[in-house]
């Protein structure tokens, strides 16, 4: 069972303080709690199993040099981690010269009921994703944060060094731009579903 994130950020934020004065239970729990979500983040990013666990490893060894740097009135200790798990993302494409378009929709679950059910939302989910497609690369990332990473506003802006309200601003604007754009693709009130 998952803590809500108020009670898991106080814990995380508790387990890097002990951690910091050397316990190394603390930091052995820090690393099985979050260690899932940076190997996710990752390997959402970075096609090759081997560099995905080669950077999630890299993730933890800057975690580490890095625990005496954390701020909690910054954020969650989650964004913090994350933030470098972004980092190394960026530098592991950058060297491989590769450009860094995380696709939300090959994320998203598909739980239509039926062939017709299915054939319908994978029309609708193509429409979306050539919308997605068609978006800057910083809202695409944004987007995928936010459904695909699951972080909070608040998480998101701290990975991004974004204001919290300005993140919640551009992902209600994609949002609704996202949405109008696909009911006349669409031409279904279904269509909206796949937005929800």
């Amino acid at each position: 069972m998952q803590l809500p994130w108020p009670l898991r950020d106080e814990l995380h934020a508790r387990r890097l303080a002990r951690a910091r004065d050397g316990d190394g239970e603390a930091f052995r729990a820090l690393y099985r709690d979050l260690y899932p979500d940076v190997v996710r983040f990752v390997a959402r990013r970075v096609p090759a199993r081997a560099d995905a666990e080669d950077l999630a490893a890299r993730v933890f060894v800057a975690f580490v040099e890095r625990l005496g740097d954390y701020d909690r009135e910054r954020g969650s200790v989650r964004g913090w981690l994350l933030t470098f798990a972004r980092n190394a993302v960026i530098d592991h494409l950058r060297k491989a010269r590769a450009t860094a378009a995380p696709e939300l929709l090959d994320l998203l679950p598909s739980d239509a009921v039926g062939p017709e059910g299915g054939l319908l939302q994978r029309e609708q989910l193509d429409q979306l994703a050539a919308l997605v497609r068609e978006l800057p690369a910083d809202t695409r990332e944004l987007l995928a944060l936010r459904f695909a990473d699951g972080l909070r506003h608040r998480e998101i802006a701290d990975v991004l060094g974004l204001q919290e309200a300005a993140v919640k601003q551009r992902v209600s604007r994609v949002l609704r731009d996202l949405r109008a754009r696909l009911r006349p693709a669409a031409g279904k009130k279904g269509a909206e579903s796949a937005l929800a």
